[in-house]
This record gives structure tokens, sequence and C-alpha cells, in this order.
């Protein structure tokens, strides 16, 4: 669909600030290999549209599952692709051979797959358990699984890997903990090393080995609770709806389902085509708005599945086709999170197919 017809709803990729969020990146691990992580259909931002801008500025990609790394081969066949997820099964690895995805193995029983794989050779991501305990051997197990795949015909490389569990967190020393056991899991072992997702590349240097794995910070978004140390990241996407028509209201008048809503005095307010079924929040603090001609315009009543409604008593300039923004600058991905007690990743992934994505260049 024409992005400049006919829309009602969507998300502008920026992709000049994600080029810059990669130079960042790149500037703070200036040693390292980056894997940009787009996993989720590239959290929402989607990942056709962010795999075709980076694949000349990054040296592999990240995804969750094999069906997701199948997706990104469309687009891209040249790069690595590591998958997260790592084998459900052992029939995937002849996808994985075939389109030469490269599966995170966590445990044994995806070793013992391994070696009656007779296809083409494929590189693996062997995972150690460094204490996020969600997936990944332990140090026995480690060791055993690497020289069991050492000797393979069929493995090409063998590169290691951990997770961080809490690096954002620099008051926590359990990110120090986890480094010093990595490294001492892999001392001996062969192959390189991936451990620093975005907070780790942005706060613990040490932790950056041969690959980097940025994932919330290639997207502009500060995995840190302090808004000073983004380092210049700037946000990717812009989610706009548009005015769909006006009410005006008298001094009681209720807005929307349940009547949450009363109006305390005469009022304006203009409705979204956006709501819940997009991906936006069914409930918003009072707080929450916004922005509209560069002005703040308070969500008000109850968000419904296909619109929301706002105050435009003070915005007269308003009119039908007006866009609203949602989230971008202001208000930031962070705020909406903040509003709804949940973190940015939840934010930009819940979007839905409903909200066309474009782009935006400048």
């Amino acid at each position: 669909m024409n992005m400049n017809t006919g829309w009602k709803n969507r998300a502008l990729i920026n992709l000049s600030a994600l080029r810059d969020n990669i130079k960042t990146i790149r500037r703070l691990a200036p040693k390292s290999r980056l894997i940009a992580v787009v996993k989720a259909n590239a959290y929402g931002h989607d990942m056709q549209i962010v795999v075709q801008e980076l694949g000349s500025r990054v040296d592999g990609f990240a995804v969750a599952s094999i069906e997701e790394g199948l997706s990104l081969r469309e687009v891209d066949n040249e790069l690595p692709v590591m998958v997260l997820s790592g084998l459900c099964d052992p029939s995937q690895l002849v996808s994985c051979a075939n389109s030469q995805l490269d599966p995170v193995i966590y445990s044994l029983h995806q070793v013992d797959w391994i070696k009656s794989h007779t296809g083409r050779s494929i590189n693996v991501w062997l995972k150690f358990n460094s204490g996020m305990n969600r997936l990944g051997m332990d140090h026995d197990n480690f060791t055993q699984a690497y020289r069991m795949l050492e000797v393979s015909p069929h493995i090409a490389n063998i590169r290691l890997m951990s997770h961080f569990a809490i690096a954002e967190d620099l008051e926590s020393d359990f990110t120090e903990k986890q480094i010093r056991e990595f490294n001492q899991a892999a001392t001996n072992l062969g192959g390189e090393r991936s451990l620093a997702n975005s907070a780790g590349i942005m706060c613990w240097p040490d932790s950056h080995f041969e690959w980097v794995r940025p994932g919330l910070m290639l997207y502009g978004v500060s995995p840190l609770e302090d808004e000073s140390t983004n380092y210049g990241l700037r946000p990717v996407m812009e989610l706009q709806a548009k005015i769909i028509s006006f009410q005006n209201l008298k001094q009681g008048d209720t807005v929307g389902y349940g009547r949450t809503y009363a109006a305390i005095q005469p009022m304006r307010i203009a409705n979204l085509g956006i709501g819940y079924g997009d991906g936006y929040f069914r409930v918003v603090p009072d707080s929450a708005y916004v922005m509209i001609h560069n002005q703040k315009a308070p969500i008000v009543g109850r968000i419904s599945m296909d619109s929301m409604t706002v105050d435009v008593s003070s915005i007269e300039q308003a009119r039908i086709g007006d866009s609203a923004i949602l989230w971008g600058e202001s208000p930031s991905v962070d705020q909406v999170a903040n509003w709804t007690g949940t973190n940015a990743y939840e934010v930009l992934c819940r979007l839905s197919a409903r909200v066309l994505r474009g782009i935006k260049d400048a």
C-alpha cells in the first residue's frame, strides 16, 4: 500500500537513525564484530526493512527460530544467521544446512542429533549457562559438548556464547560473575566468543569478545534506566495514527466503554484510528498522551480495539487526517512502557500486523 495515502495508522522506520545507532555500537565495541538481533520482526520494526538496510553495515544477524531464519534468508543470503532458540527437532538440521543457519546448541541431546547429521556442514554456537538458568550447559557438559562437536565431520565452526541476566543493573556484581565464569568455561577451548547484549556493549567492555549482539539499542532504546547514558541513541520507530473524527462534549458527558471518563468542562475530543487491536494498550494512566502539532493531547476514556480518544481542546488547528504521534521522540517508547507497567521490548514487539510499516530516511 502507498504509505502516502490510504492509511489510518503506521510505523515509520527511520533508516538514518538506524545507521547512526550502528555507528554508536561500532564506537563502543570497535574490536568486535556485530550481530544485529532482528528476532520478533526486528522488535516490531519489520525484519525486511531492517535487514535490507543493515546488510552492508553489520557482520551477521540473530533470530529466535529456524522459521525466522528462513524468512530472513529471503532478504539476505550472505551474512551469518544465529538461531537463538536452536534446534527443537533433529529434522531442522536439514534447514540449517541448506540455508546456512547457525543454531545455538544448549543441550547434549542436541549434540547427539548433530552427531547423526550427514548433510552439508553447519556452524554452531555452543551455549554456556553462566547464571541465566534458561538455556545453556554447565561447565562439564559445555566442555563435553565441545569435544564431541570438534571431531564431527559435519561441523565447520564452533563458536561459544552465553547470555547476561542483569547487565543493565550497574550496582549488581552478578554480571562480573557471569563474565568470569564464561571466561573460565571457554579457557582451553577454541572458537570465537559472544556474550555482550545491548547493556553489555554499553557498560561492560570486558564482555565484548569477538562478537557482540545488540538488540534494543539497535532500535534507539537504551536498556538502562538513566536516560543520560543512552550514548545518543536515536529512536528508529515513530508510531502514528490519523484523526478520523471529532466530538464536542458538554460538562458531564462521558467517553467510551464503561463511561470511565467524564468531561469536567466543555471540551473537544479527537478519535484516532488505532487501538489495542493494533498493539497499543487498553489501559493507560491519566498522564498518558499523544503528540499532535507538537502539542500534548491527553488520552481520555478507555481505549477500544480499533480507536482511542484524546483531548484536543487546546489544539485548535487539529483537523481530520492530521497525524498523532503515539511514540517516537515524544512520548518515548520508555515513557509508554512506564505508563503501562512493562518494558520497551514488549511495547515494540506487541505492535500488530495491522499497523503499516513504512520508511523514513531523515
